[in-house]
């Protein structure tokens, strides 16, 4: 388990500047206040964030000019997800951002201005998470940016990176929303690709190196945005190296660091580029409910190898990939 630790909220009270210093003709003319809703401090969260602000900047939305961002997380503690967001609703936000699928059906109960519309970033599946009623429109309080993976791309790389493999496993936890639904979309995939799918849940970070065992034999493992398994990626790149494995990852950092073997998947900047694009348009006075939810286009896709990786696991990075600017050491 993480160690616990309380965030308060690191708001930064800024002056305003007018969209005219900007040169920007559609930039905000007077101080924003925007909340941040966070599931608590990790590398992949600040992706999204990191997108989010630099899109609204491109717009206009300045931090430290003519923006307030007030940020709070809950330490991945489900409990304190009120407390986060009666913080952030103390500043009287024009908007909130929430992140991952916990936090954003909190926020439903959590934000008692009904008036303040929200964004959600790295939500899988919005509908099924109970957001927006369909996929062509968003909800009377709610709309945002996806973070659903493509899985038959995903896998047909992932068949072309490992070309011996003739199964895939993942890790999910069985009590987070995203987790079973991208678990059901792995396993219809992999079907298609005529891959064995070999699913494995984890209900703590503690069980993973037993449960990881169940994965023994695997071509390759595809790990995907869980919260739970992307917190302990270290006990997870461990158990690989054991059973020598190679993993597929859904998040790009892992694998410049040495514990996945390679990534293809949606950049987690593009969400939060995508979340902003949306709050933008409803703090210019489009309503929640006139915008469709984001799902990842082409371009939002990137791709990785660790080519030290593959030397560790006695694996051939083939051929076909020889013209791929997407190797690090």
């Amino acid at each position: 388990m993480l160690p616990f630790r309380l965030s308060f909220p690191r708001a930064l009270v800024l002056h305003a500047a007018t969209a005219a210093l900007l040169g920007y003709a559609g930039a905000a003319t007077s101080e924003t206040v925007i909340g941040i809703a966070n599931l608590g401090p990790h590398p992949s969260i600040a992706q999204t964030i990191e997108g989010f602000k630099e899109e609204m900047a491109r717009r206009g939305y300045v931090d430290g000019k003519n923006t307030t961002y007030v940020y709070s997380d809950a330490n991945f503690t489900q409990a304190l997800m009120p407390q986060m967001f009666t913080q952030i609703s103390s500043k009287s936000p024009e908007l909130i951002l929430t992140i991952t699928t916990s936090v954003s059906q909190t926020a439903l109960s959590a934000v008692s201005n009904r008036k303040t519309p929200m964004v959600f970033a790295m939500v899988t599946d919005p509908v099924k998470a109970g957001l927006v009623p369909n996929w062509q429109q968003g909800g009377a309080r709610f709309t945002g940016a996806s973070d659903m993976q493509d899985f038959d791309a995903a896998l047909a790389f992932g068949k072309k990176l490992f070309p011996h493999a003739t199964s895939v496993g993942s890790l999910y936890n069985p009590g987070e929303v995203n987790d079973v639904v991208t678990t059901q979309k792995l396993e219809e995939a992999a079907r298609r690709a005529g891959l064995k799918f070999v699913p494995v849940s984890v209900d703590a970070v503690g069980d993973i190196p037993q449960r990881a065992q169940l994965l023994r034999g695997i071509g390759f493992a595809y790990i995907t945005g869980s919260n739970l398994v992307q917190s302990a990626i270290p006990a997870v790149a461990a158990a690989a190296k054991q059973l020598k494995f190679p993993i597929l990852s859904s998040e790009t950092e892992f694998v410049k660091s040495g514990m996945a073997a390679a990534n293809y998947a949606v950049s987690l900047k593009s969400i939060g580029t995508n979340a902003a694009v949306l709050a933008d348009r409803i703090l210019k006075g489009t309503p929640t409910s006139q915008l469709a939810p984001a799902r990842p286009g082409p371009d939002d896709y990137i791709t990785t190898i660790n080519k030290t990786k593959f030397k560790e696991l006695g694996l051939a990075i083939p051929a076909s990939f020889d013209d791929c600017a997407c190797f690090v050491e």
